[in-house]
């Protein structure tokens, strides 16, 4: 019997590709990379590891930081990243400080867009790049699914739009080199490799929707929310309703 065609692979990119990209960049010995939103601080250490770089880390959670000096205070490289506390729309850092600013899927949350990508810029030395990861929303997400899920997640629904995204970056001076539509890619990577993330949350989804009255009480709403959208997120880029996208910004 012949294949079918949806039972073969097409080659879909692995998160790798980011660090492919800031290669690419020439990033190394030397520089000093911001990883804005870095969370528990695995980029910041990533980066340093493959690059040989120096990395500062700025989140505004105090638990995040906690993780992140940590996991920082473990590692053989730590001594190559700084963490600070603070925010996109007030980066803690002096001017020109940085020859590459790393976003990974956390500009989402970012309320005052025009001041986080003006911040971004002041912070990138002249010709320096923005490297952003971000997942966006398509025509399929319905509204009362775009309702819950940014309510849910603390999302500013305006973050959503890459046509927002790009008009609002190029409006603060920056020049896009490349705007790339990863879609489901990284997701279908996931599954023919055999980590099954993608399907452990559909299946977690299921559940959730199916016992909604005994999970809610058991895990209380607010969690239960969280829960079932963080499910869903991914769920939702497989059958295309989110679509992330990577853009390449530089400043002139």
């Amino acid at each position: 019997m012949p294949e079918r065609a949806q039972s073969r692979s097409y080659a879909p990119r692995r998160p790798g590709m980011l660090y492919e990209m800031v290669d690419d960049l020439d990033i190394g010995p030397g520089d000093l990379v911001l990883d804005i939103g870095g969370r528990d601080a695995s980029h910041s250490l990533a980066l340093v590891t493959m690059f040989g770089c120096d990395a500062v880390s700025v989140d505004p959670l105090a638990s995040n930081n906690v993780q992140a000096k940590a996991a920082v205070a473990e590692h053989p490289f730590g001594g190559r990243v700084t963490i600070r506390p603070g925010v996109m729309e007030e980066i803690p850092a002096s001017d020109g400080e940085f020859d590459l600013v790393f976003s990974r899927d956390m500009f989402f949350h970012v309320v005052g867009a025009d001041q986080a990508l003006a911040e971004a810029r002041r912070v990138l030395k002249p010709g320096g790049h923005l490297l952003l990861y971000q997942t966006f929303a398509t025509e399929r997400l319905e509204p009362l699914e775009r309702a819950q899920l940014y309510t849910d997640l603390a999302v500013a629904p305006e973050r959503m739009s890459p046509d927002d995204f790009r008009r609002r970056a190029l409006a603060a001076g920056f020049t896009i080199e490349s705007d790339d539509v990863i879609g489901s890619e990284w997701r279908e990577a996931w599954e023919e490799d055999g980590d099954g993330v993608t399907s452990r949350q559909l299946l977690y989804a299921a559940r959730l929707i199916r016992k909604s009255e005994q999970l809610r009480a058991e895990l209380g709403d607010v969690d239960y929310r969280i829960e079932l959208g963080n499910a869903l997120w991914g769920v939702y880029q497989m059958i295309g309703k989110l679509e992330p996208r990577v853009f390449l910004l530089r400043n002139p």
